[in-house]
């Protein structure tokens, strides 16, 4: 759920004026920084070139005006805010290979992107790979491993490993990409027990900006292996992933819901809960109306808290007994189901709803270390005035368990104490002025600012510039600079939460 969302029909010019760009729901990569330091585009190559180019590639090549554009460069949400010179759906890591080599050589703007919420891969008059045509998965359930290549989407994983009784770590939105997720660090329902998907990682198969196809893992080129597992996209495109899977069948599962005016006493209760949160327990509280992730969307703002609690059933009870037993909520959906069809539960349609429609939206993201009672007041205040019809406020992604007692320096991502991530957003109907709607989230995000200990996760980084960069990979930071001089020393790989090699 990464997004910072700008929706409106002269969208692609304030892009182009602010040098602002977006991401979305849960594996998206967020475009920053951006360095135009590739100047060409297509209509500056040579003709014969491009044909020398496209007779390379084994999927399917599409420019302005082709059939296939349009579906080849659009990004989930179903706008096209960039023109993209070509568009190539490759098929196989050869036709990756050969369209880095053709973008480093013409000095082009390179754009990659899965099958996901990649929102912000898109460029203008440049080369976009797009990966989501592969989409093989291998699962080799005896030794609890999954090969996947890198246009897969999370559910998709989710189905194939269920049948087997096993399933990766993945975050919750079922149409989410699995690259971006886990170059990103990747947090879900199972980081408690297992670690973020990137602890899982086994090993990946990456083009680099030169072209080379590197095996990678702990023993081969183990510098990139590392960055790669929540460095972002900034070292190469991986092709395919290798992941450790785990048994899990079924999870105790499902929403509370509360009228808003019990928001200050079910916030503060739940993030005391969450303190002694098992590792077993992941947990997340939203505030809002009308694109509310786990509840029927209505114009009454409600307290949802949606939980999925795995492992023995009769202690999954005991471990949500005092969750379902405060207050009074309005309804209670807590039961025992399946892991894939709680995997399966989110709805994406109101928010998809709002972002298609005739609507002005914006989305922040960040961090805070606890709900304390000064958070608890930050939310309560926006929550008085907030924008009509739909907004949110939302904290989730709760670190505790594996995902924080995993070394620091195992691998790029740094997000490794106790704290929730929270996103913000907020959408008026018709052509009310988008400064309305931008203005309530930055405030509420701005405010919240001082309580995130200068952290925040990758895959939430919006527009909060080179700090936003810098906040995510902390500590960090210089090493993957260190070795994005070595892999991408002319920053190829840039559109991206980007690591400039000058650093």
């Amino acid at each position: 759920r990464n997004s910072n969302m700008l929706f409106k029909t002269d969208r692609r010019k304030f892009i182009k004026k602010s040098a602002l760009t977006l991401t979305t729901c849960a594996g998206g990569i967020p475009l920053l920084n951006r360095q135009v330091c590739h100047a060409q585009t297509i209509n500056d190559v040579k003709p014969s070139d491009i044909q020398n180019f496209t007779a390379q590639i084994k999927g399917i090549v599409s420019r302005p005006g082709s059939r296939d554009y349009f579906s080849a460069g659009k990004l989930w949400t179903g706008s096209m805010p960039n023109q993209p010179g070509l568009v190539i759906q490759c098929t196989d890591t050869q036709d990756i290979v050969a369209s880095v080599n053709f973008a480093r050589e013409q000095g082009l703007e390179l754009a990659v992107r899965g099958g996901g919420h990649s929102d912000n891969a898109t460029c203008e008059g440049g080369l976009l790979v797009n990966t989501s045509l592969m989409r093989k998965i291998q699962v080799d359930p005896e030794n609890r491993r999954a090969k996947i290549e890198s246009g897969v989407l999370t559910g998709k994983l989710d189905q194939s490993t269920a049948r087997f009784g096993l399933a990766a770590v993945l975050g919750e939105c079922s149409s989410v990409g699995i690259s971006g997720l886990t170059l990103g660090g990747g947090l879900g329902r199972l980081m408690g027990q297992h670690g973020a998907l990137c602890d899982t990682v086994v090993g990946a198969e990456v083009v680099t900006a030169d072209g080379t196809v590197r095996q990678v893992n702990s023993d081969n080129h183990s510098d990139l292996f590392w960055a790669i597992r929540g460095g972002s996209g900034n070292f190469g495109i991986v092709t395919s992933f290798d992941y450790r899977i785990f048994p899990v069948t079924q999870t105790l599962a499902g929403s509370l819901r509360y009228p808003l005016s019990e928001a200050r006493s079910v916030l503060k209760f739940f993030g005391e809960f969450m303190k002694n949160a098992p590792d077993t327990l992941d947990a997340l509280i939203e505030i809002g109306s009308g694109i509310l992730q786990y509840t029927s969307n209505t114009e009454d703002p409600a307290v949802v808290i949606n939980v999925s609690c795995c492992g023995d059933m009769e202690e999954a009870k005991k471990t949500l007994r005092p969750l379902r037993s405060f207050g009074a909520p309005e309804s209670d959906s807590i039961k025992p189901i399946s892991y894939l069809e709680a995997q399966q539960s989110s709805n994406l349609k109101d928010l998809l709803t709002h972002i298609q429609g005739d609507f002005t939206g914006y989305r922040r993201s960040g961090f805070v270390e606890q709900i304390s009672d000064n958070v608890i007041d930050i939310i309560l205040k926006h929550c008085e005035n907030p924008p009509f019809p739909a907004w949110s406020i939302a904290f989730d992604h709760y670190m505790h368990g594996k995902v924080c007692r995993t070394p620091d320096d195992e691998c790029a991502f740094n997000l490794r104490v106790p704290g929730f991530s929270f996103r913000a957003a907020a959408f008026q109907a018709g052509s009310v002025p988008r400064q309305s709607v931008t203005q309530w989230v930055r405030r509420i995000t701005d405010s919240l600012e001082p309580y995130s200990g200068d952290r925040i996760y990758l895959n939430y980084v919006t527009d909060q510039g080179e700090a936003g960069v810098r906040a995510a990979f902390g500590n960090h930071y210089q090493k993957l600079v260190t070795l994005k001089r070595k892999y991408d020393p002319t920053n190829l790989f840039h559109l991206n939460p980007n690591i400039p090699p000058q650093s």
